[in-house]
């Protein structure tokens, strides 16, 4: 018989990892041994995380700011739409839409702080130097020896197979952010802005996104999808002239972000053998098309701790209907190849269809009849394009795989 050293290790303590933490902190009759390891486990502040959902969403208990209210941009025209959650054609107000905010640093302390004090919970600060499968459990390899158990949960590498994959579209989503005090009240406190595309799109796809906390005060982030990141030196100089271009006087900045989320067509499976799987990012859990990965991670989570906590076989969370990748290769084609193709999709999405169904899309929790409503309003030429490139690289990889 296999000998562990615990019935579940978490490779990683970022934002899957911790959520996976947190759901088996969240069944209070598990005093199973767990065991979290990364190379330190410091409360990090160089990040925030947004998502739309009710308040009874994961995390939304610790969001810092919460709006109703989420406006889009382009040159010439704005719209502001309010978020709201439908039951057939029925708007329910117990079940209110928003777009949330949480900081990693209430989101570090709630989790790491609760897990302090479980004396079955034991944190282990080195390098992940590798991972293997064995037909007993997983091995998680670090500098000073190995740790085993019959369940790993990782979010630090691709698996080996996942690595092998071909990645036709290699595209970032890649950020630099302020927090900003201005001199002069230049932002709408009661609503988000979740794209202003009124700027220069550099060669790429380029837009604005504006989270306000008061008149004076927000964060204000350049967010671009193209093949390279920038030095945070051009990020700067970026939203210092979006800045000046709104009137905002002289700036004081508290607080900068930077990131890079891959937004490319690799297909990333959720298991990487029998007792390991991967979770987060690595895990297949970021929409290509848009980044957004933090309600799919707890999804995940909990998925994964709930077969654990049951004692059953994990299985992988069942992925979203075909029609959602084969939207997401087909834009990203678009994005790659013919990025000022962007704007203009983006423009003429916002311009007729209403934001709360587009977040519902993005979701991908939509009908198939509203899904073929919203793409017919899409500019049909570059769509078509990709998409016939799309079904043949599809068509050309079934041929090669047939024995």
């Amino acid at each position: 018989m296999a000998t562990f050293d615990a019935d579940l290790i978490i490779a990683g303590a970022g934002c899957a990892g911790l959520s996976a933490l947190w759901q088996v902190m969240q069944r209070p009759n598990e005093h199973r041994n767990v065991i979290v390891i990364d190379r330190n486990f410091e409360v990090g502040d160089d990040r925030s995380w947004a998502f739309w959902g009710t308040q009874n969403a994961p995390f939304a208990h610790l969001a810092d700011r919460s709006w109703d209210r989420l406006k889009v941009r382009f040159p010439g025209w704005e719209t502001v739409g309010q978020l709201q959650h439908r039951t057939g054609n029925r708007t329910s107000r117990s079940g209110q839409r928003l777009y949330h905010r949480v900081r990693q640093r209430d989101y570090d302390a709630a989790i790491l702080g609760e897990a302090a004090r479980r004396p079955n919970i034991q944190f282990v600060a080195q390098d992940i130097t590798g991972l293997r499968d064995d037909c007993q459990g997983g091995v998680v390899e670090l500098p000073e020896g190995e740790l085993r158990a019959p369940l790993v949960l990782q979010s630090t590498q691709l698996s080996p197979s996942d690595n092998a994959n071909r990645v036709r579209h290699p595209l970032r989503q890649h950020f630099g952010g302020w927090e900003v005090r201005t001199q002069y009240p230049i932002f709408d406190p009661l609503a988000a802005t979740l794209m202003d595309f009124d700027t220069d799109q550099l060669e790429a796809t380029a837009f604005f996104y504006v989270l306000p906390e008061a008149r004076n005060r927000a964060l204000v982030e350049l967010t671009m999808f193209s093949l390279e990141s920038c030095d945070p030196a051009f990020y700067d100089a970026q939203i210092r002239q979006y800045l000046e271009r709104l009137g905002a006087g002289d700036v004081s900045i508290e607080r900068t972000e930077y990131g890079v989320i891959p937004m490319d067509d690799r297909r990333r499976g959720q298991q990487w053998g029998q007792h390991v799987w991967n979770v987060g990012t690595v895990g297949g859990m970021t929409k290509p098309t848009s980044g957004y990965t933090f309600q799919r991670i707890h999804a995940q989570a909990r998925h994964l701790i709930g077969h654990w906590a049951n004692n059953t076989a994990p299985t992988a969370l069942p992925q979203p209907a075909g029609r959602y990748r084969f939207a997401d290769r087909t834009l990203l084609n678009i994005l790659h190849h013919h990025p000022e193709h962007g704007r203009t999709i983006f423009e003429r999405l916002f311009a007729r269809t209403p934001i709360n169904d587009v977040l519902t899309f993005l979701d991908e929790g939509s009908t198939v009849g509203k899904d073929a409503r919203m793409v017919t309003k899409l500019p049909w030429p570059p769509f078509l394009r990709a998409a016939a490139l799309e079904f043949g690289a599809d068509l050309a990889t079934a041929i090669t795989r047939r024995p």
